[in-house]
């Protein structure tokens, strides 16, 4: 498992991609559901889960040198996969907000446009919590099927290099 997630190293098949892959997104939509139930907690983790880029990359590498493409292409698939869960996301917290995400893009626009910016932080200390308890859950769920959607896109473009290639031998 540790090859798996934490060495850019070598080749991977389309399925120890996708295992890899749920493995991050499982634990990054944990991570994405504490807001709902503690605020402060949620924030600080949801920094701490940067952490989990290391291994998303190695993952994406991986899976370019079993095309026998560059690593370097793993930025083209993260871009990807941050389109696609940010697009599924964005309406997910749309749907879900409700008044308090309402009223708090109302009074957030009306306060930038006086450049009141402790009014701006005063506005998000107020509904922050409210909105995160609300949209955490669902934000998870759609954060959770847009990375793997991306990584089923992933492997339909990224053809398995059938023969022993500069990065490696072929998966087993």
């Amino acid at each position: 498992m540790g090859n798996l997630l934490f060495s850019p190293n070598g080749r991977i098949g389309p399925q120890d991609f996708l295992k890899g892959l749920g493995i991050i997104t499982v634990l990054s939509a944990l991570i994405t559901m504490v807001p709902a139930f503690n605020f402060n907690l949620g924030t600080m983790l949801g920094y701490a889960s940067l952490i989990l880029l290391f291994p998303m990359f190695c993952l994406l590498i991986k899976r370019s040198h079993d095309g026998g493409k560059s690593g370097w292409m793993s930025i083209v698939w993260f871009i990807l996969i941050l389109i696609i869960g940010g697009i599924i996301q964005y309406f997910a917290g749309e749907m879900t907000g409700g008044a308090p995400l309402a009223e708090m893009k109302e009074l957030t626009k009306a306060a930038a446009e006086e450049g009141d910016f402790g009014a701006l932080v005063e506005i998000s200390k107020e509904y922050a919590p409210q909105v995160a308890q609300k949209t955490a859950i669902p934000s998870a769920i759609a954060g959770f099927i847009g990375t793997m959607l991306g990584g089923f896109l992933i492997n339909l473009i990224v053809k398995q290099d059938p023969h022993e290639n500069q990065f490696g031998n072929i998966p087993a």
